[in-house]
């Protein structure tokens, strides 16, 4: 039997889903990120759509630690980069937060010029969205304890294993589907890390980044170990045909991984530059 998560729908409980194949071995490629600009500030193109008078309108998502949410503030990685690259572009910003549905409509209709959560490049987005080049590298990963040594390398060696995933996504309903009532829905996915530090769980599906954040934040003796699908691009997603805007953002993100500011903010968040994507807790062992 081969236990394989399929590419399905766009987003569910809000956050953009990584539901890809899983493969059976570990024949995984890294995203590529080319970094070829000089570090200078930008300045704002007037005829670029999403630009007009020195302003960006984004939208980011209101629950989607450690990427954008809200707590007392609103605040977040893609947020620490976002506000960053409005100084490298000389732009106002004006945030919306929302829902994934909402913000999508926003981005329809022109209230907003571009949802700053990096969003998976699939066909189906292809067909909606212009994308922005991305500054992380995020795949499906499987989170074990530090101290286990057993390979999982697909949903195969799962059988019969306690598997820990966030509820209500298409991870845990595909998960399901080849594993049955083994695997344990949390509705938070701190709490799957916090069982699964405790050896409740034998593994965790997740973000790669997802897990470096909270293995970052907590200490946990917990590890990220077999990417559990390949990983796909993401980027920042604008209007469909306003490549334009996407091209400029794109060379603002050249100048933020060149010009050494990039660093400190994906260290404040995960601990290491998650622009260089072999480097993470897999490698890092503490």
């Amino acid at each position: 039997m081969n236990c394989g998560i399929v590419l399905r729908g766009l987003f569910m409980t809000d956050r953009p889903v990584w539901l890809v194949g899983l493969m059976t071995r570990r024949n995984f490629l890294t995203l590529p990120f080319a970094v070829c600009a000089s570090a200078t500030v930008l300045p704002v193109k007037s005829q670029v759509l999403g630009l007009e008078g020195g302003v960006l309108r984004v939208g980011v998502l209101t629950h989607y630690k450690p990427f954008s949410f809200v707590e007392d503030k609103l605040q977040g990685f893609d947020v620490d980069v976002l506000r960053r690259l409005a100084t490298i572009l000389k732009v106002e910003l004006q945030i919306h937060t929302d829902g994934m549905a909402v913000l999508q409509k926003k981005l329809a209709s022109g209230e907003i010029a571009v949802i700053a959560n990096q969003l998976i490049v699939t066909p189906e987005n292809r067909r909606q969205f212009d994308f922005v080049r991305p500054y992380a590298s995020n795949r499906l990963v499987c989170v074990q304890h530090e101290d286990d040594k057993r390979d999982f390398l697909s949903l195969d060696d799962l059988v019969g294993k306690k598997l820990g995933v966030l509820a209500h996504t298409g991870i845990e309903e595909q998960a399901r589907g080849a594993l049955g009532k083994s695997v344990v829905p949390f509705a938070s996915i701190d709490m799957a890390f916090k069982q699964l530090s405790e050896k409740k769980l034998d593994a965790v599906l997740e973000e790669s980044l997802i897990a470096d954040y909270y293995i970052e934040r907590d200490a946990l003796p917990i590890k990220v170990t077999a990417p559990f699908a390949p990983p796909l691009t993401a980027g920042w997603a604008v209007q469909k045909g306003n490549k334009a805007l996407a091209q400029h953002l794109s060379e603002s993100v050249q100048v933020l991984l060149r010009d050494g500011t990039f660093k400190p903010i994906s260290a404040k968040w995960f601990g290491y530059d998650v622009s260089r994507p072999n480097v993470s807790h897999t490698s890092l062992q503490r």
